[in-house]
This record gives C-alpha cells, structure tokens and sequence, in this order.
C-alpha cells in the first residue's frame, strides 16, 4: 500500500518536473514562476540545505518533501494554457524516454551528485589554489 503511493508519488513528481521544463521555455510563463522554477532547481543541487545532510535522516527527508512540494505548488500556479501544452509535452517525454523511473530519478540524483562535486572541487582549487 505505501509503496504503491510512493511509486505514484514519485511518478507524478517526474512528470511535473518535466512538465515544468517545458513550462519554463514557454513564453507565456510569467517570469515570477520561472525565477521559482530556476530556484527549486538551484535548491536542489545546493550543497546548503535547510537542515544540513549531516543531520541523520531528517538531512535527506528535507529533499524528498521540500522539493517535490515546490515542483507541486509551482506547477498548480501555471496558467491554465501553458499547463496543458506541458504537460502533453511531458506525457510524450514520459512515454518514450522512461521505461524505469527509478532508473531514471538514480540517475538524475547521479548526475546532481557529479555537479555538486565539480562545483566543490572548482571551489577548492579557487580557495586553495591547488
């Protein structure tokens, strides 16, 4: 039972991400909802959270509901218009690219991971001049 609403969940928090990367291109977007897009996006590659990573588990569960309800409250706010034409687009992207979704958000989360550390390494060699 709770693996098959957090199997929807997760589903559905995928498709509005791309749904909201469609959204975001749109030129009928109004600017303040791709500066929230832009910020949940920046949000969750920060290595600054609102309950650092160290914290056990409470760290990570910050992530898995902060973002996922910023992607929600986002995407209800879409006009009515720019919502429908992305989310058709995302429902395509969703039929022909993700045949696992797990597989998929593994590695989305690796592909973040490998920025984080880019970015902190570029941050080191700055500071440290190594």
């Amino acid at each position: 039972m709770v693996l098959s609403i957090l199997k929807r969940r997760f589903a559905a928090f995928g498709r509005d991400t791309v749904m909201l990367w469609h959204a975001f291109w749109h030129p009928a977007t109004p600017g303040g909802l791709k500066l929230a897009t832009a910020l949940a996006g920046l949000y969750l590659i920060s290595p600054f959270d609102l309950i650092p990573i160290v914290v056990p588990v409470l760290g990570v569960v910050d992530d898995l509901i902060i973002v996922p309800l910023m992607v929600s409250q986002i995407s209800k706010r879409l006009p009515e218009p720019v919502r429908e034409s992305a989310r058709a687009k995302a429902d395509r992207f969703m039929r022909r690219w993700v045949k696992r979704p797990l597989l998929l958000i593994f590695l989305i989360l690796l592909g973040l991971l490998a920025i984080w550390a880019v970015l902190l390494f570029l941050l080191f060699r700055l500071l440290f001049g190594g």
